[in-house]
């Protein structure tokens, strides 16, 4: 958890605090009801999360009920929402299912790099379906406007209504 803080009046400081969690979600959390060590003095102008993908509804969640942690007009910025370009084939479905049976048995039949190969693109296209999720579901909540940005693995910002 990073905070960064300008202060205005008169003064011409610059604050950095770097807080080192284990779990980036319950911190966000706690924020959002108000408790905790990490409650913010006013709420954030902008959040990025790059964070475990399997929980990203959650922390975008927690953001967005809050306005402890993000205020009203404040941006949320996702990381990977296009996941090596993979979300544009799991929001397509089409042949993906044969494409991991053949993967499967194919694993079975090869040693060494070509397993090891396969088996990181499964796991690549598992994400990738996690991040199309994300994405549709970011994409209809009411509470917030979203531009995705097809930079590198895609990046989204998220604007608080």
């Amino acid at each position: 958890v990073v905070s960064l803080s300008l202060k205005t009046e008169n003064e011409r400081n610059v604050d950095c605090d770097l807080v080192r969690v284990s779990d980036g979600l319950a911190i966000l959390e706690e924020m959002a009801a108000g408790r905790g060590d990490f409650v913010p003095e006013t709420p954030f102008d902008m959040v990025f999360v790059d964070a475990d993908k399997t929980r990203l509804v959650e922390y975008v969640d927690a953001c967005l009920s809050s306005d402890l942690i993000l205020k009203r007009g404040g941006l949320i910025t996702v990381d990977n929402v296009l996941w090596k370009g993979l979300v544009l084939e799991a929001s397509g479905g089409g042949s993906q299912r044969s494409d991991d049976q053949a993967s499967l048995s194919s694993t079975e039949s090869l040693e060494g790099e070509d397993a090891n190969e396969i088996r990181k693109n499964r796991r690549a296209r598992k994400l990738a379906n996690k991040m199309h999720h994300f994405n549709s579901i970011i994409a209809k909540d009411s509470r917030a406007e979203v531009l995705m940005l097809p930079l590198r693995d895609g990046l989204s910002v998220i604007r608080k209504k």
